[in-house]
């Protein structure tokens, strides 16, 4: 052993080695170092500009090694082959669970705005050859202009296969899907291949690789846009052509096993501590002679992981995720974590809660130990076979405590149980160790002496075994069918939706207004924020609206909504102001709503420009006051209304108001600014609640510029507000009664209007009063709160003196329903209100409830 190291210490010594060594530590050193002394805006534009052309440089020499030694390749496979029998079984469960993945999972996004990035720096390397991401653009003339652009925090591997494909397949990047489907076969055979090189063990291999291609969350990253299938391809490529280096030993197979490794460490940011590993256990064969190998390799992986290295100095110190927890100094806490997420029991009917199977991971503890003590039992009798691979597994894994460490890699958030991918093939690997030792004991006890009979019990048992595993996972097809992995990512929902509306209509170049636009950038269609449209002026405006044929749509997405994202590790803030204010400046005309979840919709709206006039005043209406006019308190009293018309553009003199009382139109009038008054005799008041509604309209073409009601409650002849009378008992499914105010507290809102009086309560429920005959009709409107959308529908019933005399139906959201019921003679009324099959979102509002003597 000694002179062995002293051997290598040698050969390290020649003056090229120790050159080669000192240039590919430079390199990442200097890069590393560059933001620290004042050159951050060096490095940003060199993680802009030169990943392209070192890709292309990568796969030209990558291309031109590989053919100068293709004849070398093709004796050397043959070489590692595995019999028939196993090949033949590999192959075709590769091809039973590709084709599973392919027809049992939907293609869609798992991670929405992580997965657009790297389209979108598809897009912008393909137009402009620059790899940051495109955050707002507009094609045209088969140009992409980038008017809001950023360095991509993104590895940008994947985004050059997709840019690869686009001069073929277009720049509607779609067909990705079928790509990332393609990769699941190739990994899966290229792990079977690299294991059988390394171990000369079929059966592990096969294994291996199976229990791989069977976990949920890799089927599932297979059919999305994601990167972590092309860090399973890449790990497996690299370790086969690291064994073809390893055992032909020439400059050549280094230098492609260099590009190799390279190009993987564009996957993640943290790909590039695996690559340790590689170089660990390469450098008894780098420095076995004085020759171009060792710097060869060195010099050629330190180039052309430059792209990786410049995105890992330029967001030095950025926190990726934090929240509460920040990203940092959770290991222990992630791991333990994750490992109770990913052995979740079933829900209570029977489904998988998280794309993990359980056994998996008892299986890979099992598989740890038995690793543990061959490696102990071999190292006793000086065989390292096991100690070696528990070294490699070790050292290649620091990259998963950078990432547990680094990124907040918390499993119960469920985007990033993508991480898990970067586990999985090694724990594939040392859960498969145990299968397969259990199986050759298997067959060895049920071998002869036919040795064409052994071939075909252990080609039999390997299939029996093969059947169950796989059997296992498919037996899950239901719960792949609902999507189970991130079915609660609301923005990968909010995208599946709109592109789902937008195939329903007709193919024509539009233009989107949104709070990601990059998310449409990477389809190939242009898009900008919010605020940059905002910023445009109303004539520019105009000429969007007329470059895309009047086909610009605003959506209000996720943004818009929430005050910040559902997790508490999670670092992103919502707009809802800018959205807010963007409507209020902008004519819109609404074209599609979509329910996302109890609290948002997806709103489509076709965007017309910028609004000539300000919202705020068209109309000002004060409260309804009933008082005589002289002021004497003894005179004949009328109710009283006041309103002022304040809007001064041009586009006003369209415009006409209606004022309506209890549905009868009392004035009609040109709008004109000015304040106005008026009033409505005592007697002209019905008893109970009185409505005025003030309305302005554009005369032109329809359009409703403003809609204001006010309501009196007139309590002549003893009419009473039925939330003046306490209730005699009271019970609901979730949450307490509220007066006045909605379930959550807020001012009631149906149909898009507002009220202030009634009742808020969550179905079931049932409100009972004692009204002691005194009445003969009881008013109500009802409806459910837009507080929260997702209920599947409500049923209202009024009861007097245990007789139904009111059923609503089934109803669900949408403008409010009225009833209006006789209760003469009636002393017990009962409000109730039943759920259907999810009382989810049940949030019913009882409004204005009125007691007519």
């Amino acid at each position: 052993m000694k002179a062995f190291i002293i051997g290598l210490l040698k050969n390290l010594a020649h003056p090229g080695t120790i050159i080669g060594l000192v240039v590919s530590i430079a390199i990442p050193f200097l890069i590393y170092l560059g933001p620290n002394i004042g050159h951050k805006d060096t490095i940003k534009n060199l993680d802009l500009y030169l990943p392209l052309p070192l890709f292309i440089i990568q796969l030209i020499a990558a291309v031109v090694i590989f053919a100068l030694l293709h004849k070398d390749f093709h004796e050397w496979i043959k070489g590692i082959l595995p019999e028939k029998k196993i090949s033949i079984l590999m192959l075709a469960f590769t091809a039973a669970i590709t084709i599973f993945a392919g027809t049992q999972i939907e293609a869609r996004h798992r991670v929405q705005s992580d997965e657009s990035v790297f389209m979108s720096v598809a897009q912008n390397m393909y137009y402009n050859q620059e790899s940051g991401t495109c955050n707002q653009g507009y094609f045209d003339n088969g140009k992409l202009n980038c008017v809001g652009k950023s360095n991509s925090f993104k590895t940008k591997g994947l985004a050059f296969l997709y840019l690869l494909g686009m001069p073929l397949l277009g720049n509607n990047l779609h067909w990705i899907f079928h790509m990332e489907l393609l990769m699941l076969p190739l990994a899966v055979l290229l792990m079977f291949l690299a294991i059988v090189a390394w171990t000369r063990m079929p059966l592990l291999a096969f294994f291996a690789a199976l229990l791989t291609a069977l976990q949920p969350t890799v089927l599932f990253q297979f059919r999305a846009m994601s990167v972590e299938p092309l860090y399973i391809l890449l790990s497996a490529l690299s370790l086969l052509i690291f064994k073809w280096a390893f055992d032909r030993n020439t400059v050549k197979h280094w230098a492609l096993l260099a590009l190799s490794l390279a190009f993987f460490a564009q996957t993640r940011q943290e790909t590039v501590f695996c690559l340790f590993a590689f170089i660990l256990f390469a450098l008894p064969k780098l420095l076995d002679s004085k020759s171009a190998k060792a710097p060869t390799f060195f010099v050629t992986l330190s180039l052309f992981s430059v792209p990786a290295l410049l995105t890992i100095s330029y967001f030095q110190g950025f926190g990726f995720q934090g929240g509460e927890f920040e990203a940092h100094g959770h290991f222990l806490e992630d791991l333990s974590r994750n490992w109770t997420e990913m052995t979740k029991p079933l829900t209570k009917n029977g489904e998988l809660e998280n794309p993990f199977l359980t056994y998996f991971n008892y299986l890979f503890v099992i598989g740890a130990i038995y690793l543990v003590v061959r490696a102990i039992w071999g190292a006793k009798k000086k065989e390292y076979f096991y100690l070696e691979i528990l070294a490699f597994l070790l050292l290649y894994h620091i990259q998963t405590y950078v990432i547990l460490e680094n990124v907040s890699g918390d499993f119960s958030i469920q985007i990033n149980q993508r991480y898990s991918l970067v586990m999985l093939p090694s724990m594939a690997f040392v859960g498969a160790l145990p299968v397969t030792h259990l199986v050759k004991l298997l067959i060895d006890s049920m071998s002869g002496k036919d040795a064409k009979q052994n071939a075909m019990t252990a080609a039999l048992i390997t299939l029996v075994a093969g059947l169950i595993f796989t059997g296992w996972t498919f037996h899950y097809k239901e719960d792949f069918n609902k999507n189970i992995m991130y079915n609660r990512n609301h923005l990968t929902i909010e995208e599946y939706e709109i592109l789902s509306w937008l195939k329903e209509q007709p193919k024509k170049e539009r233009m989107f207004i949104y709070g990601r636009p990059w998310h449409f950038i990477g389809y190939g269609i242009s898009s900008i924020h919010y605020d940059r449209a905002r910023q445009m002026s109303s004539l520019d405006l105009k000429k969007l609206i007329d470059k895309y044929q009047g086909e610009v749509y605003y959506i209000r997405g996720l943004d818009c909504w929430d005050s910040q994202t559902y997790h508490k590790k999670a670092v992103e803030h919502r707009i809802a102001t800018t959205c807010d204010v963007f409507e209020r400046d902008m004519d819109l005309e609404g074209v599609k709503n979509i329910l996302i979840t109890n609290n948002y919709w997806v709103q489509i709206a076709k965007f017309n420009g910028r609004k000539e006039f300000n919202p705020q005043k068209i109309i000002a209406v004060s409260d309804l006051e009933l008082k005589s006019a002289s002021g004497d308190s003894l005179a004949e009293q009328s109710l009283f209304y006041r309103f002022s018309l304040n809007e001064t553009a041009a586009i006003a003199n369209q415009w006409d108001y209606t004022i309506l009382f209890d549905g009868d139109t009392i004035a009609h009038n040109t709008y004109s600014n000015g304040s106005f008054s008026g009033s409505i005799a005592k007697d002209k008041l019905k008893s109970g609640y009185n409505q005025m509604e003030f309305v302005v309209q554009n005369r032109e073409n329809g359009k409703l510029m403003a809609d204001i009601q006010k309501f009196y409650f007139n309590n002549a002849e003893g009419a009473m507000q039925l939330t003046e009378l306490p209730y005699v008992s009271h019970k609901q499914a979730w949450g307490k009664l509220h007066k006045n105010t909605s379930l959550e507290g807020n001012t009631f809102k149906v149909g898009g209007k507002l009220y202030n009086d009634g009742f808020g309560t969550h179905a079931s429920s049932e409100t009972v009063f004692n009204i002691e005959g005194k009445y003969k009709t009881f008013k109500m409107g009802y409806g459910l709160d837009e507080e929260s959308l997702c209920s599947d529908g409500v049923q209202l019933q009024i009861i007097a003196d245990g007789n139904v005399i009111h059923d609503s139906g089934r109803f669900a959201l949408g403008n409010l329903k009225v009833a209006e019921v006789s209760v003469e003679n009636v002393k017990t009324l009962i409000i109730k209100t039943n759920s259907y099959e999810d009382m989810d979102c049940d949030h019913v509002d009882i409004i204005n409830p009125a007691l007519i003597p």
